[in-house]
């Protein structure tokens, strides 16, 4: 069996949008929550987890890697549609990759939940992971008789178009809240999710713990979500104790400097200007040697 028929669970995530955001307002991103519990009947995968931040998205799936694929494609073109029609954004998503990687062990597995689930902890939103509402956070390890809304199946078919904007069928299960937004409850495979740490108080350690570097270094995407200055300087400090044992980087030679440039750029993806601020090198040189 090949990739393309084996079924496994697979990290999607957008590149983040520089100028633009995908999710501008709050009924953006009821729209956008609502189009992940529409696109999702349309393929043959689960959502473990997933989390909509105002420029990029990211989604833990089930699947064969070609239907996720084609799951993230049609949930792109989706959001696409949405902002040329609520912003006239005529570029919208053409030029944002979007990548899909492999999850190959439980304890990855884990990390990766975790992180989705804490995006906004780590981009500064201060609140709790499930407290954030564009995420499918609050849906595990509660009560799921006490997560009630309106029944879409109860409604004319008008009214639910309206609310939607779509006249796709929805499942009889299917609820919304008093915004219009159908609970992620609805459509959310929770049950695995709460398998996989079987207590809540696992779920809400590693959510509580700083774990973006180890995720985005080894698949590769820590150029999706830039760090900040201070972040990176943190991260910089670090690799000065650890590759020169030194304290500060007015200690370092230029050839260690130099050498410190190429570390963050192939650990962190840092950008030449960053790298360039951080270490106090012109951004000539730094371009030069990255």
């Amino acid at each position: 069996m090949t990739n393309e028929t084996m079924k496994g669970y697979y990290h999607v995530s957008s590149h983040g949008l520089e100028r633009n955001d995908i999710f501008r307002n709050r009924e953006d991103f009821i729209d956008g929550m609502n189009d992940v519990a529409l696109c999702i009947l349309g393929f043959d995968v689960q959502i473990l987890c997933f989390c909509l931040m105002s420029n990029h998205f990211h989604f833990l799936l089930f699947g064969t890697e070609s239907e996720c694929k084609r799951f993230s494609d049609e949930y792109k073109r989706r959001c696409a549609i949405r902002m040329r029609r609520t912003a006239g954004e005529v570029r919208g998503l053409k030029n944002v990759d979007i990548q899909i990687n492999g999850i190959d062990s439980m304890e990855y597995l884990e990390n990766v939940t975790a992180y989705i689930l804490r995006n906004p902890l780590a981009a500064g939103i201060l609140v709790m992971p499930y407290h954030y509402p564009w995420s499918s956070a609050a849906s595990y390890f509660n009560d799921k008789s006490r997560q009630r809304g309106d029944k879409l199946s109860e409604m004319g078919v008008r009214q639910r178009n309206r609310i939607l904007k779509s006249r796709i069928p929805v499942p009889d299960h299917y609820q919304i809240n008093e915004e219009g937004m159908i609970i992620p409850s609805c459509y959310v495979n929770t049950e695995t999710v709460e398998k996989i740490f079987r207590h809540p108080s696992r779920l809400m350690m590693l959510m509580a713990r700083k774990i973006e570097n180890d995720v985005e270094i080894r698949f590769g995407i820590a150029d999706n979500v830039s760090m900040t200055d201070q972040e990176m300087l943190t991260q910089m400090n670090e690799l000065i104790r650890k590759e020169f044992s030194k304290d500060t980087i007015s200690q370092l030679s230029m050839e260690q400097r130099i050498k410190l440039c190429l570390l963050m750029k192939r650990n962190f993806r840092a950008g030449v200007r960053q790298i360039a601020r951080l270490t106090r090198l012109d951004p000539e040189v730094v371009a030069k040697v990255v």
